[in-house]
């Protein structure tokens, strides 16, 4: 069998900050190999340093030490302009804070990316796809505002994949939302592995643990394989 490729490899990583005088490692030696087709979930408490990871991995902040390699590129050789450009490529990034553009509608903030940088296509109906896959094609010309919290949710993933990325990166996206939207999401990320898109979750909730195929715990910016708070299964 054909050994998958590295989408992205993590060597001693290290984000420190000042604090009292002192100093606080956000990230602190992180080692980390993700293939092609994974699916990934990164468990931890508040301010164990997962958000600070996963910026480090999509290029949204530099490291103290250690290095970042997506698809074999080293994110150091990189200007900003190089890293916007992976980025919209390359990666589906869903924040935490499931953040639109309010004076754009539903299918204009889903539709930005492909917009972004000059491509081919049909990216008005690629957009209309993405919102029927997720139910809210219906809400098309209605403004964020105007949504509830799952279907913002659903707005922002739809627009982290419009560029059909290699790689999505989700933080803590179900932790404004019921049980059952909560499901519906994380099964579509389910059906999104399926489809062969890598996938990096990071959550606070035991219950992502449902779904992936590898499990790692962030506790004080270090990073172990398993799932576990304080030993808690």
């Amino acid at each position: 069998m054909e050994e998958k490729k590295t989408i992205v490899r993590l060597t001693e990583l290290s984000r420190e900050y000042p604090r009292g005088g002192g100093r606080f490692f956000a990230v602190n030696g992180v080692s980390l190999e993700v293939r092609a087709g994974d699916y990934v979930n990164i468990i931890g408490r508040s301010g164990s340093g997962k958000s600070t990871l996963l910026n480090l991995i999509a290029g949204m902040l530099a490291p103290t030490s250690g290095t970042v390699e997506i698809d074999g590129q080293s994110l150091a050789r990189k200007d900003d302009r190089e890293l916007s450009y992976m980025r919209n490529q390359s990666i589906g990034f869903i924040p935490q804070n499931a953040a639109a553009l309010p004076n754009l509608t539903v299918l204009e903030n889903v539709l930005l990316p492909f917009c972004l940088y000059r491509r081919g296509g049909d990216g008005e109906g690629a957009a209309r796809h993405l919102l029927g896959k997720f139910g809210i094609e219906r809400l098309a010309d209605a403004y964020p505002a105007e949504l509830s919290g799952g279907e913002l949710r659903r707005t922002v993933i739809a627009r982290a994949l419009i560029n059909r990325p290699q790689l999505v990166i989700a933080d803590e996206p179900t932790s404004d939302l019921d049980r059952e939207s909560a499901g519906q999401i994380m099964r579509t990320f389910s059906d999104l592995n399926e489809e062969g898109v890598t996938l990096i979750l990071v959550s606070h909730d035991l219950e992502a643990l449902n779904y992936g195929r590898a499990a790692y715990t962030m506790d004080s910016g270090v990073l172990t394989p398993g799932a576990s708070f304080g030993g808690a299964p």
